[in-house]
């Protein structure tokens, strides 16, 4: 499927999360004609840290993702969980499970 891009104006919404013990801020933009997710922003991690470069390039992995029709509900799937089989192993797939959420009607 070919990518899909968003409008350079679009609806967003922004929430407070907690993983791992620290609080991020997520972004997720919406194409306004289907209300999906389409691209997704987080801030946390001191800017310039390791930590900070690995959520730019996990966030810009999973907007392109979401844009080339990847279904969120597949995508949170798709990642790696703790023994438990529901908690996510990473900040990533925490990050993943927040889209499918928020993706839901």
């Amino acid at each position: 499927m070919s990518r899909q891009r968003l409008p350079d104006r679009r609806p967003s919404l922004t929430i407070t999360f907690v993983h791992d013990c620290r609080s991020y801020s997520v972004t997720f933009g919406f194409d306004p004609d289907s209300c999906r997710v389409g691209e997704v922003f987080t801030h946390g991690a001191k800017v310039g840290s390791a930590m900070d470069g690995i959520l730019d390039d996990a966030c810009i992995a999973l907007s392109l993702l979401l844009q080339h029709g990847v279904e969120p509900k597949a995508l949170a799937a798709s990642m790696g969980r703790l023994g438990d089989g529901k908690t996510p192993a990473s900040i990533i797939g925490a990050l993943a499970d927040l889209i499918a959420r928020e993706a839901q009607p």
